[in-house]
């Protein structure tokens, strides 16, 4: 696409995002989004609810996103041959999708919470039940859920780092050069999540240095390379 950003030019604005989110984090000016309803030791928690400033950084998250799915490609340069920055970037790019995600769903406590109350509020929190509280945080619970995994999908399928990949200058290729088919990109991503729960055996377990791959790069044919 004539004009369009390169990958490594949206690295850097992703890396002030991700930045910020980290700053924002570890003070705690920004309360607790999302939904959740709990019942612990005997008493019952309904807590949820977004943020204006947690909008700001879920849009301009959401934006950048976007651009770096549709930005123009990078060129690669070599293959990967550690790990450890491949699991940096997976805590990166948690980090960075729960920046998005949570404000987003925390809308809906925050709507819900209106229409019965008549009163608006960005953060809701009580220990009375009210019906349809288990629904709501069911709902928030897979719909993120749903987010998080697209938010790694679409990368595989667009043949771009994400995000976290991105700010580390990598990004995962296939051995063919051809872009993973759909179903094939979904068993990798979900198996993506077990290689992070388990990421002591990756170090082990078909690993080949040389050509920037483990266990689940063996399965699916595919390969981390650094990019410029």
């Amino acid at each position: 696409m004539p004009g369009a950003m390169k990958v490594a030019e949206v690295r850097w604005l992703l890396l002030i995002l991700f930045a910020g989110a980290l700053v924002i984090s570890f003070k705690g000016s920004v309360p607790t989004m999302g939904v959740s309803a709990e019942w612990k030791n005997g008493e019952y928690l309904f807590s949820g609810g977004t943020h204006p400033l947690g909008l700001l950084l879920a849009a301009i998250g959401a934006g950048l996103y976007l651009l770096l799915m549709f930005a123009e490609p990078a060129a690669i340069v070599a293959t990967l041959p550690g790990l450890f920055r491949r699991f940096a970037a997976f805590w990166i790019d948690f980090l960075l999708a729960m920046t998005i995600v949570t404000p987003i769903f925390g809308i809906l406590p925050v709507l819900s919470e209106w229409r019965r109350t008549g009163e608006f509020a960005w953060t809701i929190e009580r220990t009375e039940y009210v019906k349809g509280d288990l629904l709501l945080s069911l709902l928030g619970l897979l719909l993120a859920s749903a987010a998080l995994f697209f938010y790694f999908l679409f990368p595989l399928l667009k043949v771009k780092p994400s995000p976290g990949a991105c700010i580390l200058g990598y990004q995962i290729v296939s051995d063919s050069g051809v872009p993973l088919r759909f179903w094939m990109a979904v068993a990798r991503c979900a198996l993506g999540f077990v290689a992070v729960a388990a990421w002591y055996i990756a170090f082990f377990v078909a690993r080949d240095k040389v050509h920037g791959k483990f266990w689940l790069d063996r399965v699916f044919a595919t390969h981390a390379a650094k990019f410029r």
